[in-house]
């Protein structure tokens, strides 16, 4: 059968139809590697903290004290509720165990402890002649 007006179907269409279509395979292909070979992400403790921290040292004139930290990408970023010369460094690993130091008018606290789900405990100890060591307990919020 003779057509008597030639087609005007551009010559591209088809070559620009299957690179699109190899493309779309391509990326659906490597979305399911991705989604097939990716571990579920560790626990994160990223957000506010509401600290109860108290000491054990007799001599102590502070006996407890509340603080708040706040944690961003596991890193311990601020500490609020101590001088505002507090130098503070530190992180919680995405299996819970925190790390922390805090330096103020020359004195060093070190922190350690674990955090499990929305809460933490553990004990801190520094070089001060009389607040020496304590124990402190976390709360998410």
């Amino acid at each position: 059968m003779l057509r008597a007006f030639p087609s005007r179907r551009n010559p591209l269409d088809s070559g620009l139809r299957v690179v699109t279509l190899v493309a779309a395979g391509a990326l659906i292909g490597f979305g399911a590697a991705l989604a097939a070979t990716t571990t579920p992400a560790p626990a994160s403790f990223d957000g506010l903290w509401t600290i109860d921290a108290e000491t054990s040292s007799p001599l102590c004139p502070v006996r407890r004290k509340k603080l708040t930290a706040f944690v961003a990408g596991g890193k311990v970023l601020a500490v609020w509720g101590l001088t505002a010369d507090t130098a503070t460094s530190g992180a919680v690993t995405p299996d819970g165990a925190v790390s922390i130091e805090l330096k103020a008018y020359g004195v060093i606290a070190r922190i350690e402890g674990k955090m499990a789900g929305k809460a933490g405990q553990g004990a801190w100890s520094s070089d001060s002649l009389i607040c020496t060591r304590g124990r402190w307990r976390a709360s998410a919020g």
